[in-house]
């Protein structure tokens, strides 16, 4: 049996790779810095995120929801949106708002609150701008949508569409074409620092690729997938799944509207019901609807890992639960959507899958510079030999 011929595909391999690598090399390097959005976000704007220290140190800190409880009755100027519920007490209480109407300001979305007294300490708008205020919001938008809304969105889509394909014919380039296979296969899976430059940059390209192969491959997939969320994998799960949310109707009203420290306490109640020994992360608020979120996880830390929180939403005016969001047990659509930004991420599994999402990352970006290397130096004796057949020809 005659081997497949190689050179249609690696000569698609080679082109798919240069028309996608300009932006996949931005996505891979901005995707790097996003895998620590959080902290870095943290450490370039610390004089809104970090509680100085005062007279209260050594005390502890009260619980966060009867703080912004006051803040929300003090201040009607501003309408509570969430917060988290696990603050440390070397940080503020980041609280997510929109200005109430009647009241004019310049743009604000998030207001900071002392960890212990719950006053406002500052406030910023988090939207994407070229600013420390909003640069973690811009270079996800940048990894995104290339700051070009829906058009960037596509184009990102189409590049990771790209790249899942070139990504399985490289994969299939690396099997040899001579018996015994094994011993053929494994030597792409090495690279050696002694070779000179030219080899080492193939061998480098192809054993990254190898040995990285599982989460490059999710994170080709799941970019296709996020980039054509609407177009492509939404209605891919609606048809495979169907609506499953479950919504109940409101009950009786109550004699007072619940608050946030009500709502907290009636998540941790209905969770024990339902059997789930998971504690409340933080708190959602739509004033609009008249309900209450509070978000379940593991830790009782705002997290993702696994599919990400329950959510549990309270109607307000009879305190009961109205709306459950859980894609554990049986909101099995839920877990369709939810499957992908985990994943893509790296919060699926907590610090160690972020890390391999980081250093998969990195490796994308080597992919893209060995690649163009590969490219170049071969392009000069691919040049040559068809200056010699045209000169054999004339």
């Amino acid at each position: 049996m005659k081997p497949v011929p190689r050179s249609p595909w690696i000569t698609l391999h080679r082109y798919l790779g240069l028309v996608a690598i300009p932006l996949l090399l931005l996505a891979a390097l901005t995707g790097c810095v996003l895998s620590f959005m959080r902290p870095i976000d943290t450490w370039i704007n610390a004089d809104l995120f970090v509680q100085p220290a005062s007279g209260t140190v050594g005390a502890p800190a009260p619980e966060v929801a009867p703080l912004v409880d006051r803040f929300a009755a003090r201040h009607p100027e501003w309408v509570v949106r969430g917060f988290p519920l696990a603050v440390a007490d070397t940080r503020r209480i980041a609280v997510d708002v929109d200005r109430a109407a009647g009241f004019s300001g310049p743009p604000v979305d998030q207001v900071f609150l002392d960890r212990f007294s719950g006053e406002p300490a500052g406030s910023r708008s988090s939207q994407a701008a070229w600013n420390r205020r909003g640069a973690m919001e811009q270079v996800m938008e940048l990894h995104a949508h290339l700051l070009a809304g829906r058009w960037g969105r596509w184009i990102m889509g189409t590049v990771a569409v790209l790249w899942l394909i070139g990504h399985g014919i490289g994969f299939y380039l690396t099997f040899p074409l001579k018996r015994p296979f094994w011993k053929g296969w494994k030597r792409n899976w090495r690279v050696s620092f002694r070779s000179m430059l030219a080899k080492f940059m193939l061998d480098w390209h192809k054993a990254s690729a190898l040995w990285l192969f599982v989460p490059l491959t999710a994170l080709a997939l799941t970019s296709v997938a996020l980039n054509f969320f609407e177009e492509a994998y939404a209605p891919m799960i609606e048809a495979a799944f169907g609506d499953d949310d479950h919504v109940a109707p409101p009950g009786e009203r109550r004699d007072a509207p619940l608050d946030f420290v009500g709502a907290v306490a009636a998540a941790r109640a209905h969770a024990m019901r339902e059997g789930i020994d998971w504690q409340p992360a933080s708190v959602l608020a739509k004033p609009e609807e008249g309900t209450i979120g509070v978000t379940m996880t593991d830790d009782g830390t705002v997290n993702y890992h696994r599919l990400g929180p329950i959510y549990y939403y309270f109607d307000r005016a009879s305190h009961a639960v109205v709306e459950t969001y859980d894609p554990y047990h049986g909101n099995r659509s839920l877990a369709g959507y939810r499957l992908l930004y985990p994943l893509h991420s790296g919060r699926v599994g907590g610090n160690v899958t972020i890390l391999l999402i980081f250093l998969s990352g990195l490796a994308t970006a080597g992919l893209c510079v060995t690649g163009v290397y590969v490219w170049w130096k071969k392009r000069k004796s691919r040049v040559a030999a068809r200056r010699a057949a045209v000169l054999r020809r004339g």
